[in-house]
């Protein structure tokens, strides 16, 4: 193995993994196991790719992602495993038709959370409804009910969340249809929440320590996050198995944005204190989302909202198709206006530093706030060598590519 890259690696957990260390095959090191996909949707091309289609260092990363089922619905014990639902895309209540990406495969979580501390976890407000007895809330806790109707399709009580990691499609292109118990944790106790007439954010503590797996390195004060920084998503969009996003970037921070509702007012869609606006490809299910520094590998905020993930399908009526909007988000709700992140330092204060936090950020000084294109450079290096490989050219300009994950 190429010391360097060991080196890179080793000091840096979140890109480091058992299958590198193992001495995997440098193919699937760089370009995982069930091929890549490009289609149209919500800004500009669909930029949703499955687990297996990722390289290692970014596999990494989505090993600390988890999906929100509920207790007994979208997740059921059946002996030592936890069932997931078999409901598909198509077949839920957005009635996506069958020619849209992802229709056959099944859409259980509600919403998406991702580790940051051994047994903590991060998600959207909307995701967990409050069940407190008076005089138990939270420190930060605003107001005496966090459950905004405008999300009732989302969100349940602590005690109900399953936290499931390892939703996805795995490295030979299948998806689980259960999850072993080990994978499985549950809400335990809201220990932030933040909801109405304010950032969106929750933080919960598990019923255990995970096993296995690193909690993510946050951009705690969000130092050096402005408009065009990289940017890429990882979650369940739609409920469905683990999906990642990039070609996009921050489209405005540290400014009040404003929108053209549909009943002819203004809507302030992100609040220049509390959360930044971007064209990142996700859906309702990517609620909780870790949003990445492309560049630093790590989380600058939580994705919370959006505009319309679906509309009509023109050649299947009563069903959908997912909506289609400019690379650059507009003015008026309905055509395209941005989705919404909660900067993570606003609930940092409420997230100890890991050791995972502090390598990244010695390795990102050491790159100079470049890690991950030193990191991928070294993966490419290394499968050129080992395979003693031509590159063709359409795969050297996609190598070379920044939004390349």
């Amino acid at each position: 193995m190429n010391k360097i890259v060991f080196a890179l690696l080793s000091l840096l957990p979140l890109a480091a993994g058992p299958a590198f260390a193992q001495g995997a095959d440098p193919v699937t090191d760089l370009f995982g196991g069930c091929g890549r996909f490009k289609y149209i949707s919500t800004y500009g091309d669909d930029n949703r790719e499955e687990y297996c289609s990722a390289n290692i260092t970014i596999r990494n990363l989505a090993d600390s992602v988890a999906g929100l089922f509920t207790d007994g619905s979208s997740v059921t014990l059946t002996g030592k495993s936890y069932v997931y639902g078999t409901t598909t895309l198509g077949e839920t209540r957005d009635r996506v038709a069958p020619d849209q990406r992802f229709v056959n495969q099944p859409a259980a979580a509600f919403c998406t959370g991702f580790l940051v501390g051994d047994d903590l976890l991060v998600t959207a407000g909307h995701c967990v409804k409050d069940h407190l007895p008076s005089g138990t809330a939270p420190k930060d806790h605003k107001g005496a009910c966090q459950e905004n109707p405008e999300f009732r399709r989302q969100g349940d009580f602590c005690e109900n969340i399953r936290v499931v990691f390892g939703f996805r499609k795995d490295l030979g292109g299948v998806i689980p249809p259960s999850a072993p118990a080990r994978d499985v944790y549950k809400c335990a106790k809201v220990i932030s929440h933040s909801l109405v007439s304010g950032p969106d954010y929750a933080v919960f503590k598990l019923d255990r320590k995970v096993s296995g797996r690193w909690p993510l390195a946050i951009n705690r004060g969000n130092r050096g996050l402005s408009a065009e920084t990289p940017l890429f998503v990882i979650g369940h969009p739609s409920g469905l198995p683990l999906k990642i996003a990039g070609d996009a970037e921050v489209v405005a921070v540290d400014t009040d944005v404003y929108v053209n509702d549909n009943w002819g007012g203004k809507t302030k869609w992100a609040d220049q204190g509390y959360s930044f606006l971007t064209n990142l490809d996700t859906f309702h299910g990517n609620s909780g989302s870790p949003v990445f520094n492309l560049y630093t590998l790590m989380v600058e905020g939580i994705l919370v909202s959006g505009d319309n993930d679906y509309v009509p399908h023109a050649d299947y009526p009563g069903q959908s198709r997912a909506a289609n909007f400019p690379q650059q988000p507009v003015s008026d709700l309905g055509k395209g206006v941005g989705e919404v992140c909660t900067k993570i330092s606003v609930p940092a204060s409420r997230i100890p530093a890991t050791g995972v936090e502090k390598a990244a950020l010695k390795m990102n000084a050491k790159y100079k706030n470049k890690l991950y294109p030193a990191i991928l450079k070294h993966l490419i290096e290394q499968y050129r060598k080992q395979r003693n490989y031509i590159q063709p050219e359409h795969e050297r300009r996609q190598s070379q590519a920044p939004q390349y994950i």
